[in-house]
């Protein structure tokens, strides 16, 4: 059973991610190697949120979230390429797109108009605000 909430960490893919992150395991190279242009899955959509998640609390955008503790986001996020920044917020914008391009969203599609708006306002809030930095 998969854990599934709104927030930017409160799934799976986010946990994985946070995990990898800790144990010095993720590379965005390999994540962003394998995420092509076509469908993004539910995993890959989640972790694409968190990602961004990671840089607005490096930007000061949002406070860090106990989720965050062990990962310096700061150093994290300095340590990332303008076209990897880039790739992130392209992949962020995808995962909210619409059902035919994120899994995810087709997933809370499900649920109702209101439930996605619910979830898809606050990440489009929080692209227009990463957008704004670059």
């Amino acid at each position: 059973m998969g854990t599934w909430g709104s927030g930017p960490f409160e799934n799976d893919g986010a946990g994985d991610l946070l995990a990898a992150l800790r144990a010095g395991d993720f590379e965005i190279e390999d994540f962003s190697g394998h995420v092509d242009e076509g469908y993004l899955e539910v995993d890959d959509a989640q972790a694409a949120i968190a990602l961004a998640e990671i840089v607005a609390v490096a930007h000061g955008l949002r406070p860090a979230p106990p989720q965050l503790e062990g990962i310096d986001a700061a150093a994290y996020t300095g340590s990332l390429s303008q076209e990897q920044r880039g790739w992130i917020l392209a992949t962020l914008e995808r995962t909210i797109a619409d059902s035919d391009t994120s899994e995810l969203h087709e997933l809370w599609a499900e649920n109702g108009p209101e439930d996605l708006e619910a979830w898809r306002a606050p990440i489009l809030s929080r692209l227009q605000s990463l957008r704004a930095l670059s």
